[in-house]
């Protein structure tokens, strides 16, 4: 029921699966722990916007979430190559591939929020 909840799972009928990446929500909830829902939306974040996009979901983690979203990443990607799933193969591995850009990507997200609060605390209380 929590699977089917956060949707990840369809359960209709007699028949369950787990939902296709396309299927899945594109919105990233605040504190999703969800890894694998996290790790299909971060490969549909690559596959439709690049590393920005993907960025602005690792950043908004809780946790090592990202972390255990790369490995799930890389996991998926050693088994769809050896079940020679192509177009799977290649998406979980654009996102392994690209993670340090996303990282740096986020880091650089982080700093800039810190920066701009940094700024209006120095620039004193706003004038009305």
């Amino acid at each position: 029921e929590k699977l089917v909840a956060s949707g990840v799972l369809l359960a209709q009928k007699g028949v369950v699966r787990l939902l296709e990446r396309q299927e899945i929500p594109v919105a990233v909830k605040a504190n999703e722990t969800n890894i694998w829902l996290l790790t299909q939306q971060l490969v549909q974040a690559m596959e439709t916007d690049g590393e920005a996009a993907c960025a602005k979901i690792v950043k908004a983690m809780p946790g090592a979430n990202h972390e255990h979203a790369k490995m799930l990443a890389y996991r998926l990607f050693t088994i769809a190559e050896r079940k020679g799933w192509a177009g799977e193969a290649f998406a979980y591995n654009s996102l392994v591939v690209a993670w340090p850009d996303v990282q740096a990507k986020a880091m650089g997200l982080q700093a800039g929020v810190r920066d701009k609060e940094q700024t209006s605390y120095l620039d004193g209380p706003k004038k009305r």
